[in-house]
């Protein structure tokens, strides 16, 4: 009886671990993820994309505190569209070093979207974490 009991509870103990156990893929995503944003994300109001061109995807991603892809070539009338994935406040700060629009709180999974008409190569970065930066070169 007493065996049987053991058994159970070893049994028992292998299913909670064997269920608490997840796959960790350890690996901040590639470069080329310019991806659609995900289920429940929402563009801001006022900040609708414009343009004839074609829309990019840039993540600012945390914990990594990197931005992916960090280059972008795209063509005048093309938008970039910036997604924060940090929950967590204060949020991050997108600052253009050309100036082309004021400092943008980004809000977890709400959007903000650019469209470029002019030719160039414009830096963008987070404010306070200058690495974590993207190029877009527009041809």
């Amino acid at each position: 009886m007493r065996g049987n009991i053991f058994v159970l509870i070893l049994l028992f103990v292998f299913l909670i671990a064997s269920g608490c156990a997840g796959k960790d893929t350890g690996t901040a995503p590639k470069d080329n993820d310019t991806s659609a944003p995900q289920a429940g994300m929402t563009e801001q109001k006022g900040n609708a994309i414009s343009g004839p061109g074609e829309v990019y995807i840039v993540r600012l991603v945390y914990p990594y505190n990197i931005m992916r892809p960090s280059e972008l070539d795209i063509k005048t009338g093309d938008t970039v569209s910036w997604w924060s994935d940090k929950k967590q406040k204060p949020d991050y700060i997108l600052v253009s070093k050309e100036g082309l629009f004021p400092d943008k709180a980004l809000d977890y999974s709400v959007s903000y979207n650019y469209t470029f008409s002019s030719t160039g190569s414009y830096l963008f970065t987070v404010k306070d974490i200058p690495e974590m930066n993207v190029t877009v070169t527009v041809k």
